[in-house]
């Protein structure tokens, strides 16, 4: 595996992240800094903020971001009412958009049909469902400007085209059944492994910006292992499986930050990124990786069960 990370199935560079700017909108100071910290822990080099749409529109005219991401219900002017006046640009000249084709990223917690498509009409290009995980935020950038949407200017729509074309050498989980088994299985691990990799990387570096583990750094860390956990499970690696159901078991127990030992996580990001290293690992060797982490947790949780008992 490569040593320089990449996004998550992507080509992706650290430079092409360094060269970013993203003006980030919410009004929710606590999931404001988090995306802010996100975006900062994987290298992306400026990020800009604003508490709402209007506030937003000022930095749009003196950053000139290549992406941004809003929340969508704010006071002043929403997310949605500046996608739109974003969009409208393209047609009415405004000197506070420089760029009416710029990416909108929605982040949300609405996950009904029809919100997303009144996002969809105002203009909304991608969305990232609130709880989200460092690679869901990622992952979005790489989709904007990999695999960019063509830009629609027409009487009765106005932002970036609605339709996406289908990857005809898609590799991943839901792969054509013509696929040579042993290829798509070999190309679905190691998008997988990667995937992973990135995302424990992401998680790391938040962790260390925010100064240490918090309760919204605790509950990212706790969906990146259910992620990591399905992720495994999709393509059989058990070790990996087990290892991060082991940070969920301690994480459960403790109940909070406060009663969590950093160095527990640690040792469980550790084992599973030199699992995740190895290409063909000892099976006995993974199985007593294993086997350490689930002694730790038992540990700490009965030494837990003695404090509060």
């Amino acid at each position: 595996m490569s040593s320089q990370r990449l996004l998550p199935s992507s080509n992706l560079t650290p430079d092409d992240l360094s060269g970013l700017k993203i003006l980030v909108v919410d009004d929710h100071s606590n999931t404001l800094r988090l995306i802010t910290d996100v975006l900062r822990a994987g290298g992306v080099g400026e990020v800009y903020t604003a508490v709402d749409g209007q506030r937003a529109r000022e930095l749009l005219r003196h950053r000139c971001p290549h992406i941004i991401f809003t929340d969508s219900a704010m006071p002043v002017m929403d997310g949605l009412e500046l996608v739109r006046s974003i969009r409208r640009a393209a047609i009415y000249p405004d000197p506070l958009v420089p760029n009416p084709e710029v990416p909108v990223v929605m982040v949300t917690g609405q996950r009904s049909e029809r919100d997303v498509q009144i996002a969809r009409l105002a203009g909304v290009n991608e969305f990232v469902i609130k709880p989200f995980t460092p690679a869901a935020l990622l992952s979005r950038i790489q989709l904007v400007l990999r695999k960019p949407r063509h830009f629609i200017i027409s009487e009765a729509y106005v932002g970036p085209d609605r339709r996406r074309k289908v990857e005809l050498n898609y590799s991943g989980p839901l792969r054509r059944t013509c696929d040579p088994e042993e290829v798509a299985d070999e190309v679905e691990r190691e998008v997988a492994r990667e995937t992973i990799s990135v995302e424990l990387e992401a998680m790391r570096r938040l962790i260390a910006a925010r100064g240490g583990m918090d309760r919204a750094t605790l509950q990212m860390t706790y969906r990146v292992m259910q992620h990591t956990t399905f992720r495994a499970r999709q393509v059989r690696d058990k070790t990996v499986e087990r290892a991060s159901q082991s940070l969920i078991a301690y994480v459960d127990a403790m109940g909070g930050p406060d009663a969590c030992d950093p160095a527990v996580i640690e040792i469980h990001f550790d084992a599973i990124r030199n699992l995740l290293g190895q290409i063909e690992m000892d099976p006995v060797e993974a199985d007593r990786i294993a086997r350490n982490l689930e002694a730790v947790v038992t540990r700490k949780s009965a030494r837990r069960l003695v404090a509060i008992g």
